[in-house]
């Protein structure tokens, strides 16, 4: 075994691996040759849902248990609820004029949680409103 640094298969001797000529830059990452005023927004998909309220004591918690649903019950308030976040959040895209940064925005499911495709910029007003919680998605030829 040899403890001689700095050969040829020795990786760290160069500092940081070398970024193959085939790889994307990250969406929203800026780059000199895209740059300039005619250059498209490139998208990213990200995931929004309502912030939550801060979670109540122990105490309270357990003192006042809703009585037991059933998951017909829960699957229709779900519903409903997905359904008054979607409207809420259309108008407030609305409301702050992005609705022109935004490529395509999901259809409510039974969870309060929609996927949009969206100029960076989106996800920089989101993640500032402290009504949503938003994040990017993994795109899958990253895989």
């Amino acid at each position: 075994m040899s403890t001689k640094n700095g050969g040829p298969g020795d990786m760290y001797a160069e500092g940081a691996p070398r970024l193959s000529s085939n790889m994307r830059p990250l969406p929203g990452a800026a780059s000199s040759s895209h740059a300039g005023p005619d250059a498209q927004p490139e998208w990213v998909d990200i995931t929004v849902m309502p912030r939550e309220a801060p979670a109540p004591s122990r105490a309270r918690a357990s003192a006042a248990r809703p009585p037991p649903r059933s998951r017909v019950e829960v699957h229709q308030s779900g519903l409903a609820e997905s359904a008054r976040f979607h409207q809420s959040f259309m108008r407030w895209l609305e409301e702050k004029h992005l609705l022109g940064s935004v490529r395509s925005v999901s259809e409510p499911g039974s969870m309060p949680m929609l996927h949009l495709r969206c100029a960076p910029r989106v996800l920089d007003q989101l993640r500032r409103a402290p009504e949503f919680e938003a994040g990017t998605m993994l795109p899958l030829d990253l895989i």
